[in-house]
């Protein structure tokens, strides 16, 4: 059944409407229009949209409010409805309460507690850590800091610690290549599923407006996004060249040397001048004076001395700790040497992601609850924080694997 959030968000979008407008709109039969109509009755009465000839949306903060939080929703293929619920609200912010969680922890009925961890575990909200008992940790996102302040729930978010899950890891680790020698082509059809996600986030990160739906069609239906820039569209495009190659370098165990990261700049940043060439001028983070990047002439010097040490790490045995210790501490590297004049980020989650997976480690994907604390101790950290980062991986790392297993069973 249409709801009040579909009726707000087609009145948005379209300015001002009739309620027919709507129903062919939302694409729905004629016997909608009374369903739809007292809808739009309700949103007056609460100060949404105002009605004379048309209908239109009231202009005030809680109108801009509401429309930010469908519109985010509808980017990131998140069912509003659903999320916008007064059980599952109370839902989150009593999960928000506590880092690790279990239903003893939240008065609600077993089965509506098994679907909402489902649920915001499918949007990237929520790590499963056990299954038996069900141990849950939702992630802090602004999102949902800002979704439970509309609806007027008090929200104390828990402060996080320092956790390691190697040992989580070494057992999802094991499960996954049993799996892989059962479940071969489902595994890859995951695989190809992640990879369109992990290109939407990481552009996404960048300012790209490509929706996740709209990233899917193009990728896997060439059909061309309206209503956006050539530029952008492009820019998905190339990366998945960029990405597709780096899961095929990985899977040979292709070694890393400065020409292929040129080669993987030059693919993923076609679309501008200077792709695949080292800059040869200072830059500085939009917004954050505190992260520094290296002076163009140390460029060269800086790259040689990583690959150095990544040459050195490659000719050691490492278990998983040390694999995800070295990646993440080369991310961080790159990422401060910032040897190009656009793309540094990109290709650095790229490199982070080859090296990972140079070791069968299938991590491909960038779920949206970690999208702050991945920027928070990046580009927006005011001071370096290695360690931090790489429990972070970690947690990234656990999180791919759990939803790749949990597809296969």
């Amino acid at each position: 059944m249409v709801s009040q959030y579909d009726v707000f968000y087609v009145i948005a979008i379209k300015g001002r409407v009739k309620p027919i407008d709507i129903v062919i709109t939302l694409q729905k039969p004629k016997k909608e229009y009374q369903n739809i109509f007292n809808n739009i009755i309700e949103l007056e009465k609460i100060g949404y949209v105002k009605r004379d000839a048309y209908i239109e949306i009231v202009n005030n903060e809680r109108s801009k409010k509401l429309f930010q939080l469908i519109s985010f929703c509808i980017r990131n293929s998140i069912n509003y409805n659903l999320l916008f619920k007064a059980t599952m609200l109370n839902f989150i912010k009593e999960a928000s309460q506590k880092e690790f969680f279990t239903i003893k922890d939240i008065k609600i009925h077993p089965k509506t507690f098994q679907f909402y961890t489902t649920l915001l575990s499918k949007y990237g909200f929520l790590l499963i850590t056990s299954r038996k008992p069900l141990k849950c940790k939702l992630l802090r996102h602004h999102f949902l800091i800002d979704l439970l302040v509309f609806f007027n729930r008090k929200i104390t978010f828990y402060n996080p610690k320092h956790h390691s899950f190697i040992r989580e890891l070494k057992k999802e680790l094991q499960k996954y290549r049993r799996n892989i020698k059962i479940h071969y082509t489902v595994l890859q059809n995951i695989e190809h599923k992640e990879e369109i996600n992990f290109i939407y986030t990481s552009l996404h990160l960048e300012g790209n407006p490509l929706t996740l739906p709209e990233t899917q069609k193009l990728i896997e239906k060439d059909i061309i996004p309206e209503n956006h820039k050539l530029f952008h569209v492009q820019e998905v495009i190339n990366y998945k060249k960029s990405i597709d190659l780096m899961i095929e370098n990985a899977k040979n165990k292709v070694l890393l040397d400065l020409d292929l990261i040129l080669q993987y700049h030059s693919i993923a940043m076609n679309h501008i001048h200077g792709a695949g060439e080292l800059r040869k001028q200072n830059v500085r983070i939009q917004f954050n004076p505190e992260f520094k990047t290296s002076d163009w002439h140390l460029i060269l010097v800086k790259l040689n001395a990583l690959l150095k040490q990544y040459s050195e790490f490659k000719a050691k045995k490492s278990d998983i700790n040390k694999i995800i210790e070295f990646a993440s501490f080369f991310h961080n590297e790159f990422q401060r040497i910032h040897p190009f004049i656009d793309g540094n980020s990109r290709i650095s989650r790229l490199l982070l992601l080859y090296i990972i997976r140079s070791y069968d480690i299938p991590a491909l994907d960038l779920p949206l609850g970690y999208f702050d604390l991945y920027l928070d101790l990046t580009k927006r950290s005011a001071k370096r924080d290695d360690k931090s980062f790489q429990y972070l991986i970690e947690e990234i790392i656990l999180m791919n694997l759990k939803k790749i297993n949990s597809n296969t069973t």
